[in-house]
C-alpha cells in the first residue's frame, strides 16, 4: 500500500512538472490545442494555428473538445490552447488569454429551412423550435436580440446540421465565418445575421511568456493565407 502511495505521488508530481516544463520552454513536448468539431475549424483554422506554432519550434496535438467543455479544459490548464474561439468568451474566464490579431470575422446566424419564415421574429416565437450549438447565448445575449423560441441546444456543430437536414428542425443558430454560402445555398437554405463576432485564438495563461512572439507569428502566417488567397 505504501508503495502504491509513493508511485501515485511520483506520477503526479510528474504530471505537474511536465505542464510547468513545458510553459518555461524547458520540454518539448507539443502544445495540447483543443478544436471544435465544425468543418470550417478542421479544414482551414487548424492549419493556420499549427503553422503559427511553427514558425516557433513548437509541435502541436490537436484534440477535438466540446463548445462549452473545450472552454473549461482551456481554463484549467489541461489543454493548452483553443484553435478558434469568438472574442467575447475572455468576458467569462480568467485563466487564457485572446491572441491578436484577429484571425478572422465571424457571426452568430439563423439558418431556416424548406422555406420557412426567415426574418428576426422567429426568434421571439416560443412556439417555434431552434436547434442551437451550446453557448449560442452566450454569443449573442451581450449584442443580439432578445430571444424567447424554443431554443433545444446540442454541443456538436454536424449535430445540429444532421437534425436540420434531416427535417427534425426548420431553424438553427449556428456559427459561421461567412465562407460557407455556398453550402447554405446547396442545402436550399436562406440565413439571417444575428450578431458579428471576432474570431481569435485564445491561450491559457501559462504561454503568456510566449503572446508577443506568438502574435508575429500568426500576423505572419495570416499575410502568407491572405496572399495565397488573392492569387487565385
Amino acid at each position: 500500500m505504501q508503495i502504491l502511495k509513493l508511485l501515485s505521488t511520483a506520477l503526479f508530481f510528474s504530471f505537474i512538472c511536465s505542464a510547468d516544463c513545458l510553459a518555461n520552454g524547458a520540454d518539448d513536448s507539443p502544445m495540447l490545442i483543443g478544436y471544435v468539431g465544425h468543418p470550417r475549424v478542421v479544414s482551414h483554422y487548424n492549419d493556420i494555428v499549427a503553422r503559427t506554432y511553427s514558425k516557433l519550434g513548437i509541435s502541436v496535438e490537436f484534440i477535438e473538445v466540446g463548445g462549452e467543455r473545450g472552454l473549461r479544459l482551456l481554463d484549467e490548464g489541461i489543454t493548452d490552447a483553443d484553435t478558434v474561439r469568438y472574442e467575447l468568451v475572455a468576458d467569462e474566464f480568467s485563466n487564457f488569454y485572446i491572441l491578436h490579431p484577429v484571425i478572422a470575422k465571424g457571426a452568430t446566424i439563423l439558418l431556416c429551412m424548406r422555406n420557412s419564415l426567415c426574418e428576426s421574429s422567429v426568434l421571439s416565437n416560443p412556439n417555434i423550435a431552434i436547434a442551437a450549438t451550446t453557448r449560442f447565448n452566450v454569443n449573442v445575449d451581450q449584442n443580439g436580440p432578445a430571444i424567447t423560441a424554443d431554443i433545444r441546444e446540442y454541443d456538436r456543430f454536424d449535430q445540429v446540421v444532421n437534425l436540420l437536414v434531416s427535417g427534425r428542425y426548420d431553424y438553427a443558430l449556428l456559427p459561421t465565418d461567412f465562407s460557407d454560402e455556398a453550402t447554405f445555398k446547396n442545402l436550399g437554405a436562406q440565413h439571417l445575421v444575428i450578431v458579428e463576432h471576432n474570431i481569435v485564438h485564445v491561450v491559457n495563461n501559462k504561454y503568456l511568456h510566449l503572446q508577443e512572439d506568438l502574435s508575429k507569428a500568426l500576423s505572419a502566417v495570416l499575410k502568407e493565407v491572405n496572399a495565397i488567397k488573392a492569387s487565385n
